[in-house]
Protein backbone atom coordinates (compact mmCIF):
# COMPACT_ATOMS: atom_id res chain seq x y z
CA UNK A 1 0.00 0.00 0.00
CA UNK A 2 2.45 2.41 0.76
CA UNK A 3 4.55 1.59 -2.72
CA UNK A 4 1.03 2.62 -4.02
CA UNK A 5 0.75 5.84 -2.60
CA UNK A 6 4.51 6.89 -3.62
CA UNK A 7 3.33 5.95 -6.67
CA UNK A 8 0.63 7.85 -7.10
CA UNK A 9 2.07 10.99 -5.02
CA UNK A 10 5.06 10.95 -8.09
CA UNK A 11 2.24 10.36 -10.65
CA UNK A 12 0.37 13.53 -9.36
CA UNK A 13 3.69 15.56 -8.71
CA UNK A 14 5.13 14.85 -12.37
CA UNK A 15 1.01 15.92 -13.55
CA UNK A 16 1.47 18.92 -11.60
CA UNK A 17 4.62 19.96 -13.44
CA UNK A 18 3.68 19.06 -16.78
CA UNK A 19 0.50 21.32 -16.55
CA UNK A 20 3.03 23.96 -15.27
CA UNK A 21 4.93 23.77 -18.27
CA UNK A 22 2.35 23.65 -20.57
CA UNK A 23 -0.14 26.33 -19.42
CA UNK A 24 2.48 29.43 -19.55
CA UNK A 25 3.10 28.38 -23.08
CA UNK A 26 -0.46 27.98 -23.96
CA UNK A 27 -1.29 31.13 -22.42
CA UNK A 28 1.14 33.76 -23.90
CA UNK A 29 0.61 32.12 -27.52
CA UNK A 30 -2.89 33.64 -26.86
CA UNK A 31 -2.19 36.87 -25.34
CA UNK A 32 -1.43 39.38 -27.72
CA UNK A 33 1.85 40.73 -27.53
CA UNK A 34 3.31 44.40 -28.29
CA UNK A 35 6.17 43.65 -31.02
CA UNK A 36 7.17 47.54 -31.14
CA UNK A 37 7.57 50.58 -33.29
CA UNK A 38 8.31 50.82 -37.47
CA UNK A 39 11.57 51.67 -39.31
CA UNK A 40 9.50 53.07 -42.16
CA UNK A 41 12.29 53.83 -43.81
CA UNK A 42 13.21 50.40 -44.09
CA UNK A 43 10.44 49.43 -44.96
CA UNK A 44 10.11 51.61 -47.74
CA UNK A 45 13.41 50.59 -49.59
CA UNK A 46 12.44 46.99 -49.06
CA UNK A 47 9.61 47.34 -51.72
CA UNK A 48 11.73 49.71 -54.12
CA UNK A 49 11.14 53.01 -52.59
CA UNK A 50 13.87 55.59 -51.76
CA UNK A 51 12.49 56.17 -47.91
CA UNK A 52 10.08 57.51 -46.03
CA UNK A 53 8.25 60.78 -45.35
CA UNK A 54 5.96 62.41 -43.47
CA UNK A 55 3.45 65.26 -45.08
CA UNK A 56 1.52 66.42 -42.38
CA UNK A 57 0.74 65.47 -38.53
CA UNK A 58 -1.63 62.46 -38.78
CA UNK A 59 -0.42 58.75 -38.98
CA UNK A 60 -1.88 58.56 -42.49
CA UNK A 61 0.50 61.08 -43.31
CA UNK A 62 3.43 58.85 -43.62
CA UNK A 63 4.21 57.95 -47.75
CA UNK A 64 6.92 56.04 -49.62
CA UNK A 65 8.68 58.45 -51.17
CA UNK A 66 10.21 58.06 -55.10
CA UNK A 67 13.48 58.47 -56.23
CA UNK A 68 11.70 61.42 -58.35
CA UNK A 69 10.37 63.04 -54.81
CA UNK A 70 6.84 61.33 -55.68
CA UNK A 71 4.83 60.21 -52.53
CA UNK A 72 3.18 56.58 -52.90
CA UNK A 73 1.03 55.11 -50.11
CA UNK A 74 2.40 52.64 -47.61
CA UNK A 75 0.44 50.01 -45.63
CA UNK A 76 1.35 50.03 -41.86
CA UNK A 77 0.26 46.20 -41.43
CA UNK A 78 2.55 45.15 -44.60
CA UNK A 79 5.53 47.12 -42.82
CA UNK A 80 4.62 45.17 -39.64
CA UNK A 81 4.68 41.94 -41.44
CA UNK A 82 7.97 42.83 -43.00
CA UNK A 83 9.15 44.41 -40.17
CA UNK A 84 8.82 41.11 -37.70
CA UNK A 85 9.19 38.89 -39.74
CA UNK A 86 5.80 37.98 -38.91
CA UNK A 87 2.03 37.02 -40.86
CA UNK A 88 0.13 37.47 -36.92
CA UNK A 89 1.75 41.14 -37.31
CA UNK A 90 -0.91 44.00 -37.16
CA UNK A 91 -0.31 47.50 -36.61
CA UNK A 92 -2.33 50.04 -33.85
CA UNK A 93 -2.55 53.16 -34.00
CA UNK A 94 -2.04 54.49 -30.99
CA UNK A 95 -3.47 58.19 -31.95
CA UNK A 96 -4.58 59.44 -35.13
CA UNK A 97 -3.35 62.55 -35.01
CA UNK A 98 0.46 61.58 -33.39
CA UNK A 99 2.14 60.19 -36.68
CA UNK A 100 5.16 58.41 -33.99
CA UNK A 101 2.06 56.27 -31.88
CA UNK A 102 1.95 53.13 -35.19
CA UNK A 103 3.07 50.56 -32.98
CA UNK A 104 3.38 46.66 -34.32
CA UNK A 105 1.47 43.87 -32.30
CA UNK A 106 1.39 40.08 -32.62
CA UNK A 107 -2.02 38.63 -32.43
CA UNK A 108 -3.90 35.53 -32.90
CA UNK A 109 -6.17 35.21 -36.68
CA UNK A 110 -9.75 36.08 -34.39
CA UNK A 111 -11.18 39.33 -34.88
CA UNK A 112 -14.33 40.27 -32.84
CA UNK A 113 -16.56 43.30 -33.97
CA UNK A 114 -16.83 45.38 -30.48
CA UNK A 115 -20.27 45.51 -28.76
CA UNK A 116 -20.86 49.19 -28.24
CA UNK A 117 -24.02 48.98 -27.27
CA UNK A 118 -24.30 45.99 -24.76
CA UNK A 119 -20.49 47.46 -23.03
CA UNK A 120 -22.53 50.54 -22.93
CA UNK A 121 -25.93 49.24 -21.58
CA UNK A 122 -23.53 46.97 -19.06
CA UNK A 123 -22.27 50.02 -17.60
CA UNK A 124 -26.01 51.55 -16.82
CA UNK A 125 -25.99 54.15 -20.37
CA UNK A 126 -28.73 53.78 -22.26
CA UNK A 127 -27.17 52.81 -25.26
CA UNK A 128 -24.17 53.70 -27.33
CA UNK A 129 -23.98 56.37 -30.32
CA UNK A 130 -22.37 57.59 -32.98
CA UNK A 131 -22.23 60.97 -32.85
CA UNK A 132 -19.66 61.44 -35.84
CA UNK A 133 -18.52 59.22 -39.07
CA UNK A 134 -14.64 58.87 -37.41
CA UNK A 135 -13.47 55.81 -35.11
CA UNK A 136 -13.17 58.27 -32.57
CA UNK A 137 -16.99 59.42 -32.59
CA UNK A 138 -18.26 56.42 -30.56
CA UNK A 139 -19.88 57.01 -27.34
CA UNK A 140 -22.42 56.14 -24.67
CA UNK A 141 -25.40 57.68 -24.09
CA UNK A 142 -27.92 58.15 -21.26
CA UNK A 143 -31.44 59.78 -22.95
CA UNK A 144 -33.19 62.49 -20.34
CA UNK A 145 -36.25 64.46 -20.93
CA UNK A 146 -33.22 67.06 -20.25
CA UNK A 147 -31.90 65.60 -24.00
CA UNK A 148 -29.03 63.13 -24.40
CA UNK A 149 -25.78 62.95 -22.70
CA UNK A 150 -22.90 61.57 -23.97
CA UNK A 151 -20.00 60.12 -22.44
CA UNK A 152 -16.53 58.63 -23.86
CA UNK A 153 -15.97 55.20 -24.63
CA UNK A 154 -13.08 53.56 -23.31
CA UNK A 155 -11.98 50.95 -26.05
CA UNK A 156 -9.79 49.10 -24.60
CA UNK A 157 -13.08 48.06 -21.91
CA UNK A 158 -15.50 47.86 -24.63
CA UNK A 159 -12.90 44.65 -26.33
CA UNK A 160 -12.33 43.70 -22.84
CA UNK A 161 -16.21 43.23 -22.30
CA UNK A 162 -16.45 42.09 -26.02
CA UNK A 163 -13.78 39.17 -25.90
CA UNK A 164 -14.64 38.59 -22.12
CA UNK A 165 -10.84 38.99 -21.38
CA UNK A 166 -8.54 41.99 -21.03
CA UNK A 167 -6.40 40.10 -23.15
CA UNK A 168 -7.17 41.97 -26.51
CA UNK A 169 -5.88 44.60 -28.59
CA UNK A 170 -8.23 47.40 -30.09
CA UNK A 171 -7.37 48.54 -33.23
CA UNK A 172 -9.23 50.51 -36.53
CA UNK A 173 -8.63 49.64 -39.90
CA UNK A 174 -9.51 53.17 -41.65
CA UNK A 175 -9.81 56.09 -39.31
CA UNK A 176 -12.91 57.40 -41.36
CA UNK A 177 -14.83 54.50 -41.07
CA UNK A 178 -16.14 54.28 -37.56
CA UNK A 179 -17.44 50.68 -38.06
CA UNK A 180 -13.53 49.38 -38.62
CA UNK A 181 -12.94 48.80 -35.10
CA UNK A 182 -11.10 45.31 -34.26
CA UNK A 183 -11.00 43.56 -30.99
CA UNK A 184 -8.14 41.31 -31.36
CA UNK A 185 -6.85 38.71 -29.40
Amino acid sequence: MRSLSKVLIALIVGFAGVLAAISPAAAASSTPEQLGGLDLGAYCRSIGYADATLTGSTAYDWHCAGSDGGRHDLTFEAACRWTYHSGDAVDRIGNFTDPTSVRCWRVTPTILTPAFNDYCVSTGHSASTLTGATVYDWHCVNYSRGGPTYFDVSLPAVCAYTAGTAATVDRFTDFHDAASWQCRV
